[in-house]
């Protein structure tokens, strides 16, 4: 029997400072979305429909909320006593400048002993700020039928999407037999109503992984492996696979935002979230969302646990938040533990974790500048950002 067993290695190493304040404390993988889930979840539960058991995580600091949400893997499946799991390897960012001062060290050795110890002939390299459900099955099926060295996964996308400056995000160039000839930046983007985006998922065998990476240290080339693999891309067969669903890419606020709110919209919910593979997440026991008779709410996402006793339209409502009397909340996301006080006015905001909004505080964005309030942040009526 062939093996055509499947590991994986994910990079939760994104630059996030565009979502600042989001990710003060978080990588980008690990924000909410949709009022349940994080976005490293879309990432992980493609792995489990794929039977994949082996999966390592590199995380850019300290990775705390990640294993706070992550755990054992079990509500992924990924908790084999047997073998496999879900391996996490913090502080890539304190690692990489270490290195430039101990260079003798091996860089890659967790990479290399991950693939090695994997027993895998093929391993899925991706970053973990791409919202999408992809199915892994099909792709990695698609690339052993090409018969290429590797196999990367691009979206067809509305241009206005593709953002600009993000050096490691890449446009697909094709030829007029639709082979792939260039990876261009973002910047360079052509100007087509739809525009083939990376998402930053690449299927290779792990022996090719292993050349790559031994070829980086004989040139002395240290980087994350997803932008490895797109580094060296050109210098191998490739086979291209579209996907057809929904997709986002979080890369800042604004795109936070939309995409939040685009699962306010039936067509994009079903699209991710109503397909073959349910979309897996932590599992948490809760109580109902208890909605008080003088409150109003249409059109929103609410999660578990959570006091509606207001108003709330065109919004996504996370776990445990409290919406006193009289509070009006529209186009907003409100994370978790949130308590806002009655009279008070939130719309076009964010609103993250355990946030304080006062009797009568206003908070009033607008669709270009959503107003974000960090964790732990009290707001009065004196203070109201507007």
């Amino acid at each position: 029997m062939v093996n055509s067993k499947l590991c994986a290695i994910l990079n939760l190493t994104a630059d996030s400072s565009e979502l600042y304040p989001l990710t003060y404390n978080r990588p980008i993988a690990a924000l909410p979305f949709a009022s349940r889930y994080r976005i490293v979840d879309f990432a992980l539960s493609s792995l489990t429909y794929a039977d994949v058991d082996s999966v390592a995580m590199f995380i850019s600091e300290s990775g705390r909320s990640i294993y706070d949400h992550v755990r054992s893997g079990r509500s992924w499946k990924l908790n084999s006593l047997v073998n496999g799991g879900i391996f996490t390897y913090s502080q890539q960012n304190w690692k990489a400048r270490h290195h430039h001062e101990h260079p003798f060290e091996d860089y890659y050795y967790n990479h290399r002993i991950f693939l090695e110890r994997s027993k895998a002939q093929y391993v899925l390299v991706a970053g973990t700020k791409i919202i999408a459900n992809v199915d892994l099955n099909a792709f990695k099926a698609d690339h052993i039928a090409s018969g290429k060295d590797i196999s990367l996964i691009y979206k067809n996308v509305p241009g206005d999407r593709v953002g600009k400056n993000h050096p490691n995000e890449r446009i697909l160039k094709f030829d007029a037999h639709h082979q792939l000839v260039d990876l261009i930046e973002n910047s360079d983007k052509p100007d087509y109503e739809l525009v083939p985006a990376s998402l930053n998922m690449f299927i290779l065998s792990v022996d090719l992984m292993l050349e790559i990476i031994q070829k980086a240290l004989e040139r002395q080339q240290f980087m994350e492996l997803d932008d490895l693999v797109q580094f060296y891309l050109l210098d191998y067969s490739l086979h291209t696979h579209e996907y057809t669903g929904y997709a986002a890419n979080i890369r800042d606020i604004p795109s936070y935002y939309r995409a939040n709110m685009e699962m306010l919209n039936h067509q994009s919910f079903a699209s991710l979230f109503h397909t073959h593979q349910p979309v897996l997440t932590k599992t948490k026991n809760g109580v109902p969302t208890y909605y008080h008779e003088r409150s109003y709410v249409r059109n929103a996402i609410v999660a578990t646990g959570t006091t509606i006793c207001g108003e709330v339209i065109d919004s996504l409502i996370n776990r445990r938040v409290y919406i006193a009397e009289n509070a009006s909340v529209r186009n907003a996301i409100i994370l978790q533990g949130v308590q806002i006080g009655e009279g008070a006015q939130v719309e076009y905001a964010i609103l993250d974790k355990n946030v304080v909004v006062e009797p009568g505080a206003v908070i009033v964005g607008r669709p270009d500048q959503v107003v974000v309030v960090a964790k732990n942040q009290r707001v009065d009526a004196s203070s109201s950002p507007v």
